[in-house]
């Protein structure tokens, strides 16, 4: 063979070798889309697994006894009760609170039966109850792996189940037209490895939400009001435009109303928020005949261990406030659940 056949020869070889080198690249390829496509299978099946058990579990509340509303009392006055940070699944005690799953249905408890007596008290025909989230403990760090004292999932469940069933019995004395921020931090999933808000619609409000509306779908008397595709809820009480978000987001309180007019391009007078761990009311500007103000829901889970290092905190409560149909924000109720 002379040297002529040799080079012949031995570009053959690097085409075979080039060949070869791309057809294992494409089977290198080929394993690791199928690597992916089976996670991803894997995935949307227990996320398909999931749903279907939420959806089996889902049975209608029986209705209560229904009393009487009569419409015709306190017409220029409405009622809105403010909740936030319920932090279901939570377990700890902090220098001056306890918490824990029994805790919180007994808190609600308490919630329902001063409510029942407000509304008696003051005739009350319709009340607004406004949730802006962190409905759950979560997983947002790992802390919170420590202070949950069950997976995420089945508390998802079961406060899903304690806050439909606390706006059921409510409904037996007056309309309840129930809003809830379907964003917020704690009830974020945060998986693979992301970033505060980088999947925002990765989010258990969303499911709460819905299975709330769900559990309360015979019940005429209570109206669930959210928007998945949003991470606030804009509504009126009277002629004034109010704004509930978690406000997790904001980064001055004082500024609220001012940033989220200017992004909306819509002037509000109210802007509701949870977030703070610590109820307040602010008045930020002055309307014609009334103040515009942000309103920050107290917790409903109280003070913690981080709160106390910070130290800062409030007691575990709800709030109520009272508008007038000229004046707007009037009046505002504390009901302390700790």
């Amino acid at each position: 063979m002379d040297k002529t056949d040799d080079a012949e020869h031995e570009d053959v070889l690097s085409v075979i070798e080039a060949r070869k080198a791309a057809l294992q690249n494409e089977r290198y390829k080929l394993q690791a889309t199928q690597i992916h496509k089976n996670r991803n299978m894997r995935q949307d099946s227990r996320f398909e697994l999931f749903y279907e058990n939420i959806k089996n579990a889902i049975e209608t509340l029986p209705l209560p006894e229904f009393r009487a509303v009569d419409y015709s009392q306190n017409t220029e006055r409405e009622y809105v009760c403010g909740i936030s940070d319920i932090h279901y699944g939570a377990t700890f005690e902090s220098q001056n609170n306890t918490y824990s799953r029994d805790i919180c249905k007994s808190r609600f408890g308490v919630l329902l039966q001063e409510l029942k007596w407000l509304i008696d008290e003051e005739g009350i025909s319709k009340l607004k109850i406004v949730n802006t989230a962190d409905t759950i403990q979560g997983i947002l760090r790992v802390s919170d792996l420590q202070m949950n004292d069950m997976p995420v999932v089945d508390s998802v469940v079961e406060i899903s189940r304690i806050i439909a069933q606390f706006l059921n019995q409510l409904s037996a004395d007056c309309y309840i037209e129930y809003y809830h921020v379907s964003a917020a931090n704690h009830s974020q999933t945060r998986s693979l490895g992301t970033k505060a808000n980088e999947l925002a619609t990765e989010d258990m409000e969303r499911i709460i939400v819905n299975y709330i509306a769900d559990l309360l779908a015979d019940n005429d008397r209570v109206t669930v009001i959210h928007d998945l595709s949003k991470e606030h809820l804009t509504f009126n009480i009277f002629g004034f435009k109010a704004l509930a978000a978690h406000g997790h987001q904001i980064k001055l309180v004082s500024n609220a109303v001012k940033d989220l007019s200017n992004l909306h391009r819509e002037f509000y007078d109210y802007v509701i928020l949870g977030h703070g761990h610590c109820g307040n009311e602010m008045v930020v500007a002055e309307g014609y005949k009334h103040n515009i103000e942000v309103l920050v829901c107290p917790p409903f889970v109280g003070s913690c261990p981080y709160s106390d290092r910070l130290l800062k905190g409030g007691k575990a409560a709800a709030k109520v406030w009272v508008f007038d149909d000229t004046y707007g924000h009037i009046e505002s109720k504390s009901i302390i659940l700790n």
